[in-house]
């Protein structure tokens, strides 16, 4: 038997094994099983997500389960069935319940999916309460006041290099030509983080590595949220065997694996003795000069890639986030653009201090980007850990084992909790224009980094590096869409393929993919930059 065929017949009899399957005649038995006799069989959900996990995984590979899971929520209701052992849940109470403080929850085992060497847990994938507990705190050591204080200057130092790169080819009007802001902000976002984590360089504004780098990363983000939904694939070996051969066969794979080497040898000879950036005690607790426990070595090099990777990717959805509402809704963007301006003149440093924290609508205006665009928009599985569980306004038992989660996608377009959910609209943040009960309720539902011991531990720092990206943007540049914006994304018109709105504001959307649990989109919005004196 051909060498193959061996290797296949073996991964198949190992998934069987998995999936409690003797043989595949007992494929019927457990499907029928599933759909009629599981705990979870009179939920209501689609019929495939009832029946395999495949359904999950699919969608998460082509990137629409974030809104695939809200158009089963509209039809199913609150409490739906999104894989055979698997619910999500949209009632309110169920989000502190589920991943709150001392809830009866741990992250499921898909997480262990996205280790990327053996041990090498991170704050993001770590299951065990303990491990996570020691390697959050480390992490947060960087994150006070004297370190942010001590490496922002980076923030300012790649932004001007951006718009200096963006605008040095005017057309006569003074307008720079469009460009695709996702991919521009991406490279920003990646050279921004590389410097203000570990003090690195990475030149992405100017290097053709990125030509590499971005595409060999979305491909791998890809792959996480398929492993996440489908963990017997990475069980069986199979991404292992893949991320093995592509480096022999594709060149790309190779020149990233390569940089993203030489990437991790830098990070770590910075910052070894001291910190050259706000990641750095994550270094030196891989390296063992830590005080309390931390990381170790591989859990060094998991948490240093992934924060940098996810911070560069949720700063990037948020200025593409700035650039495309604010093009869509004129008055917002002249109302923040007044007050900036107002405070600041063109060239000026801006900083973060109580002047810039203060701004009531600048804050605004972050909080509803976040809450169309949540950087942690996926569902994020929490395993029940003990019976006597329900979640739902019915109180649907929860099984001990089974995952259950809630979409903060749909949580943050929910019209039960905020009015006109699609609509842009900085104001509904803004104490005095809601009904107090509507306020507190939208202020207590807005969770775009997440809640509880899980949340993200930089979600202050991400507010920060908006504050100061947004100011500088309006205060020095004007912006608008280009002529590419329709062309190539059917943005900002009524031009071919328009249809009459369900909801204020969604002709205006920004369409993007979600993976596992962070946004990401291919093209756009394209716009075009004009300095101002």
């Amino acid at each position: 038997m051909h060498p193959f065929w061996i290797v296949a017949r073996r991964w198949e009899h190992q998934a069987m094994a998995e999936l409690g399957f003797s043989n595949w005649r007992t494929c019927f038995a457990v499907v029928v099983y599933r759909l009629c006799f599981h705990p979870y069989s009179k939920v209501p959900g689609p019929f495939w997500a009832k029946v395999t996990n495949v359904y999950s995984a699919y969608h998460s590979w082509t990137g629409d389960m974030h809104t695939d899971v809200q158009k089963c929520h509209h039809q199913y209701g609150d409490v739906i069935r999104y894989g055979p052992s698997q619910l999500l849940t949209l009632h309110q109470a169920d989000l502190i319940s589920i991943y709150g403080h001392g809830a009866p929850f741990r992250k499921s085992k898909g997480y262990e999916t996205m280790i990327p060497l053996d041990d090498g847990w991170s704050t993001m994938t770590s299951i065990d309460k303990i491990l996570h507990k020691n390697l959050r705190q480390t992490l947060r050591s960087g994150l006070g006041n004297d370190y942010l204080k001590r490496f922002e200057p980076a923030i300012l130092r790649h932004l001007k290099t951006f718009y200096a790169e963006l605008t040095k080819d005017k057309k006569p009007d003074g307008w720079s030509n469009a460009a695709n802001m996702r991919k521009w902000n991406l490279y920003l976002g990646f050279d921004t983080m590389s410097d203000f984590g570990f003090g690195i360089s990475t030149n992405l504004l100017f290097d053709s590595a990125r030509d590499f780098i971005f595409p060999t990363l979305h491909v791998h983000e890809k792959k996480m949220g398929l492993y996440e939904q489908l963990p017997t694939l990475n069980n069986l070996g199979i991404g292992k065997v893949i991320a093995e051969v592509l480096v022999k066969v594709s060149p790309q794979a190779k020149r990233f694996a390569e940089w993203y080497e030489s990437f991790l040898n830098k990070a770590v000879a910075a910052n070894a003795t001291e910190s050259r950036g706000i990641f750095g005690p994550v270094i030196q607790s891989g390296l063992g000069q830590a005080k309390s426990p931390g990381h170790n070595k591989a859990q060094m090099i998991a948490e240093g890639s992934f924060s940098v990777f996810s911070s560069a990717d949720a700063y990037s959805i948020t200025l593409s986030g700035l650039f495309h509402y604010l093009s869509h809704y004129p008055e917002a963007y002249e109302r923040l653009a007044a007050e900036l301006r107002g405070m600041y003149k063109p060239g000026e440093e801006i900083v973060w201090d109580s002047r810039l924290e203060s701004n009531v609508y600048l804050r605004a205006v972050i909080n509803e980007v976040m809450r169309l665009l949540p950087p942690a928009c996926g569902v994020h599985w929490r395993e029940c850990e003990k019976s006597g569980v329900f979640v739902g306004p019915n109180r649907v038992p929860v099984t001990t084992g089974s995952d259950v989660g809630v979409s903060v996608f749909a949580l943050c377009r929910d019209g039960r909790i905020f009015r006109d959910p699609l609509r842009f609209w900085p104001e509904r943040w803004i104490p005095g224009t809601l009904v107090e009960e509507e306020f507190a309720t939208a202020r207590k539902m807005f969770v775009p980094f997440s809640i509880g011991p899980r949340n993200c531990a930089g979600s202050h720092v991400a507010v920060m590096i908006a504050s100061i990206t947004y100011a500088y943007t309006l205060v020095n540049y004007d912006f608008r869409f280009g002529p590419e914006q329709q062309q190539k994304v059917g943005g900002g018109g009524r031009g071919a393929g328009y249809r009459s709105p369900v909801e204020d504001g969604e002709d205006k959307e920004l369409k993007f993919e979600s993976h596992y649990s962070i946004a990401g989109w291919d093209n756009g919005p394209f716009s075009e930059l004009k300095a101002r004196q």
